[in-house]
């Protein structure tokens, strides 16, 4: 009678010993030999906000290669998670490149040791410069300066001949924040705001209480930077609003015709009929659809029928985008006044 029992557990071992081996296989190739577990650089994946030097002419500078000593550079430090150490390779060019002494000195400085920032600090805590008295240097950037940085080079043979290479650290966005005004006659300046949070109540609420009026609420853009920094950025924020997928479906659902469009919200919000028009297409928002959408959206029978996509660019921060739910707090926003009178015509005693 055959034993299938041993045989089985037999080819359970080889097939558990070749599992094993081939995710030995596996993870020795993606950390480099069980030498990078970094998860963020496997199968070519990098950090999406990552520090980064450039030159004066705007091109990225890497560790790879040695540049000619620039005129200035600029650091631009990540700002999501630990800054990692960026390194770069100078060179200094004597003229003629002939000359008999090619050694020279190499200094690093706060352009104004003495300003408030400065004051107290140690340059080479936030960049260090490692070089001898030939004409390659290693310029290590750690961390974010609110001081301009200089590097010299001078000739020994003629300590008139130097050059300089200014170090600025640029300013990052960490986050943009998107409010709308009440507008008037409603105490609070942020009734709407932008949540990250799925399942918010009030995303219906908020655009119900002002579809009587075609008053657009002014956008109020914020971007919340690093505080530490030599040159200020500029950025350039657009918001726009499209339905969810929840929000088309009940939308088909009233009228066929229904179609996912997008409302520009960069400047404000005015939520009248054109609003819908933008979002759901012209031939779905008349009286009696958006009649029968407001009662299935008083039902709660869509939880979050607005998706709002903000985009921030600018020089020095990759482009960031996040999506967000319309939502406010109801004790931003108060009642007017319109009017103070008597119950009654008489008072008798």
């Amino acid at each position: 009678m055959a034993n299938y029992g041993k045989t089985s557990g037999k080819n359970w071992a080889i097939f558990a010993l070749v599992i094993l081996l081939a995710l030995a296989i596996f993870f020795g190739v993606v950390t480099e030999g069980f030498r990078n577990w970094d998860t963020n650089t496997w199968f070519g994946k990098k950090e999406t906000d990552q520090s980064a030097v450039i030159d004066d002419e705007g091109n990225e500078m890497d560790s790879e290669t040695v540049y000619a000593l620039p005129r200035a550079m600029v650091y631009s430090p990540a700002v999501r998670g630990a800054t990692p150490e960026t390194t770069v390779t100078v060179k200094a060019v004597i003229e003629p490149a002939d000359a008999t002494n090619q050694l020279v000195d190499w200094e690093i400085a706060f352009v104004n040791p003495s300003s408030e920032w400065a004051t107290g600090k140690t340059v080479t805590d936030y960049v260090s410069l490692d070089a001898d008295n030939s004409l390659t240097a290693t310029v290590t950037f750690k961390e974010a300066f609110g001081e301009q940085i200089q590097i010299t080079v001078t000739s020994q043979d003629n300590s008139t001949y130097t050059d300089t290479c200014t170090v600025d650290c640029a300013q990052k966005l960490e986050s943009t924040y998107v409010t709308y005004a009440a507008g008037s006659g409603l105490d609070g300046d942020a009734a709407v705001i932008l949540n990250d949070a799925s399942g918010t109540s009030s995303n219906w609420a908020l655009l119900k209480m002002f579809l009587e009026t075609d008053v657009q609420k002014v956008a109020q853009i914020t971007h919340n930077t690093t505080q530490v920094y030599t040159i200020e950025d500029e950025y350039t924020t657009t918001v726009t609003i499209a339905p969810s997928a929840e929000l088309l479906s009940k939308a088909q659902e009233i009228n066929s015709a229904a179609t996912s469009g997008s409302y520009n919200a960069t400047a404000g919000i005015t939520p009248n009929s054109d609003f819908f028009a933008q979002l759901l297409g012209e031939a779905f928002a008349n009286e009696s659809d958006l009649y029968e959408l407001g009662k299935a959206l008083d039902a709660k029978e869509v939880a979050n029928p607005f998706i709002v996509t903000v985009t921030t660019t600018s020089t020095y921060t990759e482009d960031v985008t996040n999506t967000y739910y319309l939502a406010y707090t109801a004790n931003d926003v108060g009642k007017p006044v319109t009017g103070i009178h008597f119950e009654d015509d008489t008072i008798i005693f």
